[in-house]
């Protein structure tokens, strides 16, 4: 994977444009779909996960996490990336699939703002603090966020999963037809039919997307 991890690009760029951190998020929602389609739980996004290949596609990596989970089953064990655990797994009342789901709202932020929702405010990284963060605190959005990722991030983010995108009879399905991606054909998107323009990037170069 050339273009080295997201979390590379993160750190070089501090965040992402609307348009560049929409097209990776629909690259994760697209895996993720396709993984829950065939009852695989992920449980570990994060920007080191996600690799830029050639063409400027993501691709998820590192399954440490992942397991098989029939379809209305729950699973209880804690594991994860702090800042991007859902409530769900913190309180230890049983996760299923819309732990990705929520996942996915704290990367978009993430790419988007350029720091996570509930890190902590010391920089002292501590679990407790962040955890502690998720259940108690609301979404806050800094002045010029752009009001669709508004939007998407809070439906993605709600504690209760009951409650959240994806977790109707369409399930994570249901994501992709969110009016964030109203200008992306995800048919398109599999079949990496979107052309990047390669901009000049030290060390490993970005990928720009029209869409």
């Amino acid at each position: 994977m050339c273009g080295g991890e997201l979390f590379s690009r993160l750190a070089d760029l501090h965040h992402l444009s609307f348009p560049h951190s929409r097209f990776y998020a629909a690259c994760v929602l697209s895996a993720f779909e396709h993984l829950h389609r065939k009852e695989i739980i992920y449980r570990d996004l994060k920007p080191e996960n996600l690799l830029i290949d050639r063409e400027g596609y993501l691709k998820v990596v590192d399954f440490g996490f992942a397991k098989k989970l029939k379809l209305n089953k729950k699973t209880f064990t804690v594991c994860g990336t702090p800042e991007y655990l859902a409530p769900e797994i913190i309180l230890r009342t049983g996760h299923d699939f819309l732990v990705d789901i929520y996942a996915v709202g704290i990367l978009i932020y993430e790419m988007e703002v350029g720091t996570s929702p509930y890190a902590d405010p010391s920089g002292n990284m501590n679990s407790s603090v962040i955890c502690n963060q998720i259940l108690k605190n609301q979404l806050k959005f800094p002045k010029g966020c752009n009001p669709r990722t508004q939007e998407l991030v809070k439906d993605l983010c709600v504690k209760k999963s009951n409650k959240r995108l994806g977790s109707g009879r369409l399930g994570t399905k249901e994501c992709l037809e969110h009016s964030y991606f109203r200008e992306l054909d995800f048919a398109k998107l599999r079949q990496k039919k979107y052309k990047s323009k390669k901009k000049k990037w030290i060390p490993l170069g970005i990928y720009v997307f029209n869409i």
